[in-house]
């Protein structure tokens, strides 16, 4: 069945597939260990928080 939605979807699927062949994209898979973005987007714990916000270069600039 054909929606107006899906088309939408098939053309961007499509252009990434396209930009990935012909090397304008360079897709690597991030393991669990490696997403830093989680810092971002879930509840951490301090330690998982703390390696994470290293791994970004961010500092902590209230220390006493």
């Amino acid at each position: 069945m054909f929606h107006e939605r899906s088309k939408h979807i098939d053309t961007h699927y499509h252009y990434i597939r396209e930009c990935i062949e012909n090397g304008v994209v360079d897709v690597n898979h991030i393991g669990t260990d490696g997403q830093l973005a989680d810092i971002l987007m879930k509840a951490l714990g301090r330690v998982k928080f703390m390696e994470l916000r290293m791994k970004l270069g961010i500092i902590d600039l209230q220390r006493d």
